[in-house]
């Protein structure tokens, strides 16, 4: 996504510019980057797009070694890491001795012992080494959209001194396009006894106790209901469910109330309306809602690959269950972690062409 509209930029910049110079190239190293191709991208691209796995194994033991990766770091200017809110706890901790090192490597890379032996013209040597001893310490650039304590993440994140100036540019100073945004909170609906939608996410108003012994003991319990849980209600507008025999693996010490004690109704009251729909499945069923109404595109996220197939599952099984959406399964699509790189160049071709219009993933 980010090679493919950096990519449109740099074509612009370079139908608007007259001038004679080189036009600017960008490439990706990662995982999926072939070897044979990466050393012409290391040394023929002014901007390179990786992550910090392929610096760590790749790149950054093999500097040395590949002249590609040498020329590379000597070079390096800026290092902007993007979604910075995502690398804190032991992940963060990794990447930062990552960018530690890397900024080290930088250094060592651009020296005269590592560079001097490049050029066989004495001239040519001083003006480069000059220039590169200028560009041995690169310039750190973090992008985050959430985080609470901006500057004391950068500075734990990345190789930066005390007495370094750090600039923070919050959201009224960014200039960059943005299109209006509107935020939902979206709460599941409380389950019946019967695992139905009560059409509501508030616990339904405690029914008043009408016993008048409260010493007398039953099997059943009669709560106030809404009308649209398809059970069948006597005069009072009340429904009778039975309780049955419920097993406790926990044995604990129970205080024992009374039927017509107050604490046991509420009990009761509660016990029956507690559950709420899952979270994943509310998530498959207003995925599948916005993929029907044929004008809305949706990415559903997860937190897990597990969570992403169970969501694209009941959505699709929700458009199947109706003849009149049953043929827009087609328009929705998984993404995650672990499919083959065609797979998701794929995914990603249909998504950015409008021929998908809902994509579950992480």
């Amino acid at each position: 996504d980010q090679y493919s509209k950096l990519s449109l930029l740099l074509k612009s910049l370079q139908e608007n510019d007259n001038s004679r110079t080189a036009p600017l190239r960008a490439g990706v190293i990662d995982g999926d980057t072939p070897h044979s191709q990466r050393d012409e991208i290391a040394s023929e691209c002014q901007i390179i797009l990786t992550n910090p796995d392929t610096l760590h194994a790749a790149i950054l033991p093999n500097w040395n070694k590949k002249p590609s990766y040498q020329s590379l770091l000597s070079r390096l200017k800026t290092i902007v890491i993007d979604e910075a809110h995502v690398y804190e706890g032991a992940f963060g901790a990794h990447v930062s001795m990552v960018l530690a090192r890397l900024k080290r490597v930088c250094r060592v890379a651009s020296s005269p012992s590592n560079t001097a032996v490049e050029f066989s013209d004495v001239s040519q040597c001083k003006i480069t080494l000059k220039s590169q001893k200028a560009q041995s310490i690169p310039l750190f650039i973090a992008c985050s959209a959430t985080m609470i304590h901006p500057e004391q993440h950068f500075r734990l994140l990345c190789p930066i001194a005390e007495d370094e100036e750090v600039k923070v540019l919050t959201s009224e100073e960014d200039g960059s396009a943005c299109a209006p945004k509107h935020f939902f909170v979206w709460n599941p609906p409380i389950l019946d006894v019967n695992g139905n939608s009560t059409g509501s996410v508030f616990l339904p108003k405690q029914p008043k106790n009408t016993a008048t012994d409260s010493t007398s003991t039953t099997t059943m319990e009669e709560i106030q209901c809404p009308p649209d849980l398809g059970e069948e209600m006597n005069e009072d507008g009340l429904v009778e469910i039975s309780i049955g025999s419920r097993k406790n693996s926990r044995k604990r010490k129970r205080k024992h109330f009374s039927e017509g004690d107050d604490a046991v109704t509420l009990f009761n009251h509660n016990n029956y309306f507690t559950r709420r729909r899952h979270s994943a499945d509310e998530t498959a069923f207003l995925l599948a809602k916005a993929i029907a109404t044929g004008s809305v595109r949706c990415i559903a996220f997860c937190k897990t690959r597990m969570l992403v197939e169970w969501v694209y599952e009941r959505c699709l099984a929700i458009l199947k269950s109706d003849p009149k959406t049953s043929h827009l399964t087609s328009k929705v699509e998984s993404y995650r972690g672990g499919y083959s790189a065609d797979a998701r160049r794929s995914i990603e071709d249909r998504l950015f062409k409008r021929e998908l219009w809902g994509v579950v993933g992480t």
